[in-house]
């Protein structure tokens, strides 16, 4: 019984840091959607990706997502950015995740 409690307690701790790997805290900004397009993908055109141009306060990103935002455009949301991936808030409140395929930076307006 002990070595069964020694077992557990070590997959414990060796799942630990993926369990605490989603709960990060995430830099939000401020932004809003400024276009949207359905494309069609593969030879059978069944799958499709959504592709957006999104704002944010010094940059533009071009992304990719396989699942469509329930967002309108140049209406304020939120979005997140890690790398080449960027974390969008729904209007409902859930996370998206879309592939940053461009991003183009500007300098602040005065």
């Amino acid at each position: 019984m002990a070595g069964r409690h020694i077992s557990l307690s070590i997959i414990l701790i060796l799942l630990a840091p993926f369990a605490l790997a989603g709960t990060q805290d995430r830099l939000w900004q401020e932004g809003e959607l400024l276009s949207r397009k359905t494309v069609p993908v593969g030879r059978t055109y069944v799958r499709k990706q959504y592709v957006y141009r999104v704002r944010g306060s010094n940059c533009r990103y071009l992304v990719v997502s396989d699942t469509a935002l329930q967002l309108d455009l140049f209406v304020p949301m939120k979005f997140s950015t890690d790398h080449r991936r960027i974390f969008i808030q729904d209007a409902d409140g859930k996370e998206r995740v879309a592939q940053i395929l461009q991003r183009a930076t500007f300098p602040h307006r005065r």
